[in-house]
C-alpha cells in the first residue's frame, strides 16, 4: 500500500516530539480517518530553525508529518506557508489516493503554527489564538481583550473561552447570547432547575421567569447569580412579548395550560417558542414559530399518546422520580437548542422530539401507542426503590463537566451517599459547563466546591471527597468501598485505569465523554458484558482531543452527565433496560441519538478468554511517539 519512502518515514519518523517553549503551535485533523496532527515551531530572524510534530493517526499521517518537518525546517515563514498537500505527497514519492488528505492536514497544522506565531507577534487578529494567549497570559488582558470580536471584557473572554474557540460561536456568537432576552415559563424554579443553570452558565444575558409559584425562587436566584454574574434575572408576572426566545417546560397539564394562555394572549405575535412536555421517564419538545404551530403541536402530542394527567404530587415516588429525570434531561437539551436557534447553527428542530428514558428511545417519530416498553412494575417496588436509592453509595471520578450534573441529579433523586475524587481547582473557564461550581468558589478544590453545593441542596447528604489524583496506587482501594462508579474523566489513560480497577473489584462503571457538540455514554458491568477495552482497544498511539483544545458547548456534557445519573439509578433500582453492551452516541447539532451494540472481545487482554492484564498497570501505556500498523 505504501512505497519505501513512506514506510521509512512511518517507521523512523523525523522530528517527533514537542518543543516546550515553542514560538508557534498548530493543530489540525482529518475527521474521516480520525487523524490529529500538532506542529511545534521555533523561529529566528523569520526562519524556521526547528519544526517538530506529535500525531494520533494512520501511517500516512505520521509519514506526512515527518516529511513536512524535513521540508519546512530552514525555510522562511513565507516559503513554509507555500508548502502544500501536493508538495508533501510528491516528496514522499506518492500517497494512495485515499490517504492524500493526511498530508493536507499536516500542511494545515504547519500553517496554523505559523499563524499562531504571527498572531503573537503582530496585531493578534485571530480570535481563537487571541483567546488561548489571553487565557495563559494574565498581563496581556487589557490589550488582547479588544481583539476578540464582540467581547471586550477579559473575564468574559475567560469565562466563555470554551465557546469562543469554537469557530461557529466565537466572540461574536457569545456576544449575541449575552444580548439575548429569554422568557422561561414553568410551574416553579425547581421544575426547571437544570435548564436555568445551563442557560445561566452559557451566558444567556437576560432571563425573565414566569412561574406559577415563587416557592424556592430567592434561593435559586442566589445560586444563579453566583454561577454567572453576567446574567440578569427578572420575575415576570405576565408573558414577555418582546423576548427573543420563549421556553415552556412542565408536565402535560402545565404545558397545555400555559400554551393555551399564550395562544389567547393579546400580543399580536409571539417569539419563537420551545414547548417541553415532561412526564415520568418520557416526554417531548418542539419549536413553534407562530400561533398556528402552537396549535398543531398541542394536537400532535395528544395524538401521540400524551394526555393531561394528575399533578405529580399525587403520584407514586417512582413517578416523581421519573418526572425529575425527564425534567433534568430535557432541561439540558433545551439549553442546547436555545443556542442553536439564536446562532443559527446545526440542524433546526422541525419535528417534535420524543424521548423515553427507560427504553432509550430518542427520535422524532416516537408514539406511546406502539412503543415496546420494558416490563417493569414500578408500583410494586415503591418502598424498595426509595430504600435502594437512600442506601446506595456512588463514586464519581471527576468533578467537572460530567461529574457536576451527574451528582446534582443523583442528589435530587434521593441518593444520600456520594463520593467525589478530583485533584483540580475551580477556574473561571470551567463555569460555562460545571454547574455545581460558582464564581465565589474559583480557586477552591473542585471536590470541596461541589460538596458545598450538594450539601446546601440536601443537609442529609453525605459527601465524601478525595482531593488527590486517581492512580493505580489508590484506585482499587477507593472503588471497592462503593456500589458503582461514574466516569467524569477527560483523558484516555485514566479511563483505562478506571475500567481495569472496576473490573478487578467487580463494580459497575457508567462511562461517558463529551467534546464540542458530541457525546457518548455506555454502561460496563464486569463479567456481564464487554469492558471499555473491548470497545476501545488500547494501542501505543492514543491521544484524545480535549475541550481546552476543541471547545465544548456547556450543556453538552450536561446531557451526558444526566444520562450517566439515569443509568446509575436504573442499575441501583433494578430497571433491566440499561446501556450494557450498547453505546449511545449523541450529535447535539442534529439532535440525533444513535445506539450501537457491541460484544465482548474474546481477545480482550482484560476480560477475554486469555487475559494478559492481571493487575493495574500491566498493559496501560500511552506513547507520545506515533506508531501504528503500516499495513492498515
Amino acid at each position: 500500500m505504501y512505497n519505501d519512502t513512506v514506510l521509512d518515514h512511518f517507521a523512523n519518523p523525523r522530528n517527533v516530539g514537542s518543543i516546550p517553549d515553542a514560538d508557534g503551535l498548530g493543530i489540525s485533523g482529518n475527521p474521516v480517518d480520525g487523524d490529529k496532527i500538532t506542529i511545534y515551531i521555533k523561529v529566528q530572524q523569520n526562519v524556521l530553525t526547528a519544526v517538530k510534530f506529535k500525531t494520533f493517526g494512520c501511517g500516512a499521517a505520521i509519514a506526512a508529518s515527518s516529511m513536512l518537518t524535513v521540508l519546512a525546517t530552514g525555510k522562511t515563514l513565507s516559503e513554509a506557508l507555500k508548502i502544500t498537500n501536493a508538495d508533501v505527497a510528491e516528496a514522499l514519492g506518492g500517497l494512495p489516493e485515499q490517504k492524500l488528505l493526511c498530508s493536507n492536514i499536516a500542511a494545515d497544522a504547519l500553517h496554523a503554527a505559523i499563524n499562531d506565531y504571527t498572531n503573537k507577534n503582530t496585531n493578534l487578529t485571530d480570535s481563537k489564538a487571541t483567546a488561548a494567549i489571553l487565557f495563559e497570559t494574565e498581563n496581556a488582558e487589557p490589550a488582547l481583550s479588544e481583539k476578540i470580536e464582540g467581547l471586550t471584557d477579559a473575564n468574559q473572554i475567560k469565562r466563555y473561552l470554551r465557546h469562543i474557540i469554537m469557530p461557529d460561536i466565537g466572540g461574536r456568537g457569545q456576544k449575541k447570547l449575552l444580548d439575548t432576552r429569554m422568557l422561561v415559563c414553568a410551574a416553579d424554579a425547581e421544575s426547571c432547575d437544570l435548564l436555568l443553570r445551563y442557560l445561566t452558565a452559557i451566558g444567556i444575558g437576560h432571563i425573565h421567569c414566569h412561574f406559577e409559584s415563587k416557592a424556592g425562587w430567592e434561593l435559586a436566584l442566589q445560586t444563579l447569580n453566583d454561577l454567572n454574574p453576567d446574567v440578569t434575572f427578572q420575575f415576570a408576572d405576565d408573558f414577555v412579548t418582546d423576548a427573543d426566545l420563549t421556553i415552556i417546560i412542565g408536565n402535560t397539564d402545565y404545558a397545555t395550560r400555559t400554551t393555551g394562555l399564550l395562544l389567547n394572549s393579546s400580543s399580536p405575535k409571539i417569539s419563537p417558542t420551545f414547548i417541553s412536555v415532561n412526564e415520568a421517564w418520557q416526554g417531548c419538545f418542539g419549536l413553534c414559530q407562530n400561533r398556528n404551530e402552537l396549535t398543531v403541536f398541542l394536537n400532535d402530542i395528544e395524538k401521540k399518546g400524551f394526555s393531561v394527567q394528575n399533578d405529580c404530587n399525587d403520584k407514586h415516588f417512582s413517578d416523581q422520580l421519573g418526572l425529575l429525570l425527564s425534567s433534568c434531561f430535557v432541561g439540558t437539551l433545551l439549553a442546547i437548542e436555545a443556542v442553536k436557534s439564536r446562532l443559527n447553527i446545526g440542524v433546526p428542530l422541525t419535528d417534535i422530539f420524543y424521548f423515553d428514558l427507560v427504553n432509550h428511545s430518542f427520535d422524532n417519530h416516537f408514539s406511546t401507542s406502539d412503543q415496546v416498553f420494558v416490563e417493569f412494575d414500578f408500583s410494586s417496588y415503591e418502598n424498595e426503590i426509595n430504600n435502594k436509592l437512600t442506601d446506595a453509595n456512588i463514586l464519581t471520578i471527576g468533578a467537572g463537566g460530567l461529574g457536576c450534573p451527574a451528582n446534582l441529579v443523583l442528589a435530587k433523586a434521593g441518593v444520600n451517599k456520594l463520593s467525589l475524587i478530583d485533584f483540580d481547582h475551580v477556574e473561571i473557564s470551567n463555569l460555562n459547563r460545571q454547574i455545581l461550581h460558582s464564581t465565589a468558589t474559583i480557586g477552591l478544590l473542585k471536590v470541596e466546591s461541589a460538596k458545598q453545593a450538594l450539601e446546601a441542596m440536601n443537609p442529609d447528604l453525605e459527601v465524601t471527597t478525595y482531593s488527590g489524583a486517581f492512580s493505580k496506587e489508590n484506585a482499587r482501594e477507593i472503588i471497592k468501598k462503593h456500589d458503582l462508579v461514574i466516569d467524569g474523566l477527560d483523558n484516555l489513560p485514566t479511563r483505562y485505569l478506571l475500567n481495569d480497577a472496576c473490573y478487578f473489584e467487580k463494580k459497575p462503571l457508567v462511562e461517558a465523554g463529551a467534546l464540542a457538540y458530541y457525546g457518548q455514554v455506555t454502561t460496563l458491568v464486569p463479567d456481564e458484558g464487554p469492558c471499555f477495552r473491548c470497545l476501545f482497544p488500547e494501542t501505543n498511539n492514543q491521544t484524545a482531543g480535549s475541550c481546552s483544545e476543541t471547545g465544548v458547548l456547556g450543556p453538552v456534557p450536561g446531557v451526558m452527565g444526566v444520562l450517566e445519573a439515569i443509568e446509575a439509578i436504573k442499575l441501583i433500582i433494578g430497571i433491566p433496560a440499561t446501556l450494557k453492551g450498547s453505546l449511545l452516541m449523541i450529535d447535539a447539532l442534529e439532535t440525533s441519538f444513535d445506539r450501537f451494540t457491541f460484544r465482548k472481545d474474546e481477545d480482550c487482554p482484560l476480560c477475554g478468554k486469555h487475559p494478559t492484564i492481571h493487575e493495574l498497570g500491566d498493559f496501560t501505556f500511552i506513547c507520545e511517539t506515533a506508531h501504528t500498523n503500516a499495513n492498515e
